[in-house]
Formats: C-alpha cells, structure tokens, sequence
C-alpha cells in the first residue's frame, strides 16, 4: 500500500515539475501521460485502501481519482492552474501518514 502511495507523489512530483518548467500548451502531453497512469495507480490505491475499510485512505484515494482526472485533462478546459493539482496530488499522500501521526502524538 505505501508503494502506490509513494508512487502516486512521485507521480504528482513530476507533474509539478513539468508544470513548473513547461509553458502552455506544450505541458499538456505530459500531464496528461502522468495524469493517466495517477488514475491508474489511484483506482489499485482505493482497491486495497476499502478492503480492508480504512475511510481516511479511502477518502484520499477517491479524492486522488478526481485529482488525476484534473492532472490529465483540467488545464485544457479550465483557468486553473496546471502546478495546482500536482501539488494537491502530492498532499493527499502525505495526508494519512500526516493523521496517524498526529492520532499517535495525542494518544501519548
């Protein structure tokens, strides 16, 4: 499980990077190859996250899905910045480690 998550932020890591050095329009061949194989690796993460139900990885995951369609497709339809959902994509991984960590610190 932690492999897909580390996988789906180095994912989101390079497609920051291509957002950040690559202008429009050329950054959209990229985002979208990344934002298709996030989806990919988001949909196994969500599969191993509901069985056994774990409902903060869970969330996380589903909302990743909805990041990676954004990540492949949003900068072409929207204003939206293309470095935002690499970013969001980035943090949704961190989130669950980031909740254990402080449900840990509070029960000590």
């Amino acid at each position: 499980m932690t492999g897909l998550r580390i996988t789906l932020a180095a994912l989101g890591a390079a497609a920051f990077a291509a957002a950040a050095l690559i202008g429009r329009p050329q950054v959209f061949a990229p985002l979208a190859v990344l934002g298709i194989a996030a989806f990919v690796v988001a949909a196994g993460c969500l599969a191993a996250d509901l069985l056994p139900l774990r409902r903060g990885h869970a969330l996380c995951s589903a909302l990743s899905l909805a990041d990676a369609i954004l990540l492949a497709v949003g900068g072409q339809f929207t204003r939206l910045p293309a470095i935002a959902p690499a970013l969001v994509l980035v943090l949704l991984q961190a989130a669950p480690a980031l909740a254990a960590l402080g449900v840990r610190r509070h029960a000590s």
